[in-house]
């Protein structure tokens, strides 16, 4: 009686048992890199700071060759974080935006960058210069009508060569 071939799941009696998972590897890859290159450079977060403050950031994945990662020039990912508060003062409302580039997470070390700026677009536009930095404050006092909170917009950016387009926004919402 000739021996029987046991074939696995359908499968090729040929196939290697690396070969049986390349369609999933394939899958899981293609699937975090369309993750990984968002609109905003990488997997982002928000949360509320106060009852009218938010921080939101990005996870900015380092491009090009790979160093020395026990080098403390290095990160594999910086996170680009942008937070707003605001609070009521006599002269109306005070908006205060911050970015800070931390390495490998939100609550890393701070790792200076090449051009990071924070801007606020709304419900005024100002905004900081770009420096190589690993923070950057701006606040500003606007007339509050009414003695509400208006919406606030304000977005963190830095530009460099090592890293993935680095962009994250966060918006308050005013009071209604």
């Amino acid at each position: 009686m000739p021996a029987r071939i046991q074939i696995d799941a359908g499968e090729t009696p040929y196939q290697s048992a690396l070969m049986k998972h390349l369609s999933y590897f394939l899958l899981a890859s293609a699937t975090a890199l369309s993750l990984a290159t968002s609109g905003e450079g990488g997997t982002a977060s928000e949360n509320q700071v106060g009852p009218h403050g938010a921080q939101k950031f990005a996870l900015i994945p380092h491009t090009g060759r790979v160093f020395n990662e026990n080098d403390p020039n290095f990160a594999r990912n910086v996170a680009l974080v942008v937070k707003v508060e605001q609070r009521m003062v006599k002269e109306g409302q005070e908006i205060t935006a911050s970015a800070f580039a931390h390495k490998d997470g939100p609550t890393g070390t701070l790792f200076a960058v090449d051009g990071l700026r924070v801007h606020v677009t709304a419900p005024v536009d100002f905004a900081t210069e770009p420096n190589k930095t690993a923070g950057v404050h701006i606040t500003k006092t606007i007339p509050a009508t009414g003695g509400k909170f208006r919406t606030v917009t304000a977005e963190a950016t830095f530009s460099s060569f090592n890293y993935a387009t680095a962009h994250v926004s966060v918006t308050v919402p005013g009071d209604k």
